[in-house]
């Protein structure tokens, strides 16, 4: 078995509770593998303003791979990294097919002001008028004005699950526009809705662990990555050792180990397994 000497884990539904706080037990966790010397690595869907409503700059990591990857911040220097973009004229074009094919989306600006985003309604949609009266507490939200485009980072369209739209507005959107970085994730605010992430091209959590690795010198082989949903798929499938918690979706839990669920301490159950045995965490 590889030693590990960097582990990656999602924030949501994987190592916050319920109430977004660290559990004792995983706080203690972090806070042990920061004295051996383990890299502690953050991986989220979140903007950096939502990150710092979960962590602060004394929280028990060395990085966060924040929006999916399209950020990463030096954690205990506060250094933003990495911040990549999609240009206003390759936004305009986005916004321009979207609209033209009757999508509910809404356009993030560039990082790390990603917590402002304009929206657009094609049809009536309760998922985009939830995620909007939700987000504009957090930055500005405005309706997307198409003749006036911004340098962006982000889109995101929403699908009910039953409607089965996601693969087939996937391969439409990847034939016009094939640099782009396309992530599927289920909706935290109602489950019966699937998130499509738009980000430019190389963006995923997978490409942010890689550039840390480079960064630090730790190879891919000696990771561990622990996440709870479809957004982690190219994470998991990029570190070495990969578990899911329980919570995670049921097609999660037949390609990956599977710990406790995240309100168990699930986080802090996957790493033991892997380290106790030669660090007497």
């Amino acid at each position: 078995m590889f030693e590990v000497k960097m582990v990656v884990t999602d924030l949501d539904g994987t190592l916050l509770q319920s109430d977004q706080s660290i559990s004792p037990t995983d706080q203690k966790t972090l806070e042990r593998l920061g004295e051996l010397g383990l890299c502690r690595v953050a991986a989220t869907g979140r903007n950096l303003y939502k990150v710092r409503l979960a962590l602060n700059e004394a929280s028990p990591f060395d990085y966060v791979i924040f929006s999916s990857g399209a950020g990463i911040m030096d954690w205990k220097t506060q250094i933003l990294i990495r911040a990549m973009a999609i240009t206003d004229l390759r936004t305009k074009e986005i916004i321009d097919y979207l609209i033209s094919t009757k999508q509910n989306f809404k356009v993030s600006r560039e990082l790390p002001d990603n917590h402002n985003f304009g929206w657009w309604e094609s049809y009536t949609c309760p998922e985009l008028t939830r995620y909007v009266e939700h987000h504009k507490r957090f930055g500005d939200a405005i309706k997307i004005d198409p003749q006036n485009p911004f340098t962006s980072s982000q889109f995101l369209l929403f699908f009910p699950i039953e409607s089965n739209q996601f693969e087939s507005v996937k391969l439409k959107i990847q034939t016009k526009f094939p640099e782009l970085s396309i992530i599927k994730t289920t909706s935290p605010i109602n489950p019966a809705y699937i998130w499509m992430e738009i980000f430019p091209n190389g963006v995923s959590k997978a490409h942010g662990i890689e550039e840390i690795c480079r960064i630090t010198g730790i190879p891919r082989e000696n990771t561990l990555g622990i996440g709870n949903d479809f957004n982690d798929l190219e994470m998991l499938d990029y570190t070495q050792h990969s578990y899911v918690v329980e919570n995670a979706p049921e097609e999660l839990k037949l390609k990956y180990l599977i710990s406790l669920a995240h309100h168990e301490d699930g986080f802090s159950h996957a790493v033991n397994k892997h380290i106790s045995t030669h660090s007497g965490l």
